[in-house]
């Protein structure tokens, strides 16, 4: 395909797709860059034998160049199973730790910049340490989108679409004893909702991503009094997660989903209009694979500026001089993976 076809396929496909989402971001100048930045970062990555993989709240550009777009644990195992040389994480630096993880030192790992995350910045390994020794017996529960210092301190990980069952097979295997759940009080409380235990032995511990904590329940009725025939895909970490036990109307039209799930969702539903609560990068995903169908982002507001620390010039940039790596501690990756072990033999 030529340069001038690319650049006219792109600059139609991201407005398209994606005017709403970023206004005023897709000119024809900035396209034509974007195009020849991509040409070089295909180039690169032939030559250093580098799989590209992007999380879906990434900008649309680095989702097209990708050669896999999906969540953090998903991607991170999709990398496991490839024998690249080198892996170009397109997300938050806990995503291309977990990967590392996995990875070992079979291949390297980069990323385009040094994103952090709000939900990883919540958590104090202080107050870990303090619980563990308040409950020698207990057991930690953690989110996969945690750090590496906090999965090397848990005995299990769980994902959001996993968060209930990994809760009740802990309560199954050590009964009576008490568990702590983090970062995520939002997914923790979803989880507690719909778990078969005793949920006075769960202590839910004070975190939340900033771009899900602004999704409550003023949110979604703003997004449903303009799209009242919309069906809702929420993702668990939002703040409207704790208004399910408390009867909200507005939730009974709502499907709680991790973005993978959603995306399965959508494609097979009767609907055609569907409300999309999470980060909004997600929402181009799903109107390109879902192009037969509307979906609306809960708000402009619902962006992560970490995630989009992530552009195509600094990962061609990272690619030509090989920055930013990943290392993990071999102490910490060994702790960290027992975890991660634990509860893919849940899944």
């Amino acid at each position: 395909m030529s340069y001038e076809i690319q650049s006219e396929a792109w600059y139609e496909r991201f407005n398209r797709l994606g005017d709403d989402l970023y206004p005023g971001r897709y000119s024809r100048e900035y396209v034509g860059n974007l195009v020849e930045a991509a040409e070089d970062v295909k180039s690169l990555a032939r030559r250093k034998d580098s799989l590209i993989v992007a999380h879906n709240y990434v900008y649309p550009e680095l989702q097209e160049v990708a050669e896999a777009v999906g969540d953090s644990l998903g991607l991170s195992l999709l990398v496991g199973k490839r024998k690249a040389a080198r892996v170009d994480f397109c997300g938050v630096w806990f995503m291309g730790e977990t990967a590392k993880m996995i990875l070992g030192d079979r291949s390297k790992v980069y990323m385009p910049d040094r994103p952090g995350c709000s939900l990883v910045a919540a958590i104090d390994h202080r107050r870990i340490s303090d619980w563990i020794a308040r409950h020698p017996d207990g057991v930690v529960v953690a989110y996969v989108n945690t750090d590496a210092h906090t999965k090397a301190m848990s005995h299990y990980l769980c994902t959001s679409a996993k968060a209930a069952p990994v809760l009740e097979h802990v309560a199954r295997k050590h009964p009576g004893r008490r568990i702590l759940f983090l970062p995520d009080k939002y997914l923790g409380a979803a989880a507690l909702a719909t778990a078969q235990l005793d949920a006075n032995l769960v202590d839910l511990y004070d975190g939340a991503c900033h771009v899900h904590a602004r999704i409550g329940k003023a949110a979604v009725e703003d997004a449903l009094a303009q799209h009242p025939g919309a069906e809702l895909l929420i993702h668990p970490e939002c703040a409207c997660s704790a208004e399910i036990n408390k009867g909200a109307a507005c939730l009974d039209n709502g499907h709680f989903l991790s973005s993978e799930q959603m995306l399965r969702y959508a494609a097979t539903s009767a609907a055609d209009e569907f409300i999309v609560a999470t980060e909004k990068g997600l929402v181009y995903r799903l109107r390109a694979e879902c192009p037969a169908k509307k979906f609306y982002p809960i708000s402009d507001a619902a962006v992560c500026e970490y995630m989009k620390m992530n552009t195509l010039e600094k990962l061609r940039d990272s690619l030509r001089h090989d920055r930013f790596e990943v290392e993990v501690d071999q102490e910490v990756r060994d702790k960290a993976y027992k975890a991660v072990e634990r509860m893919l033999s849940i899944h």
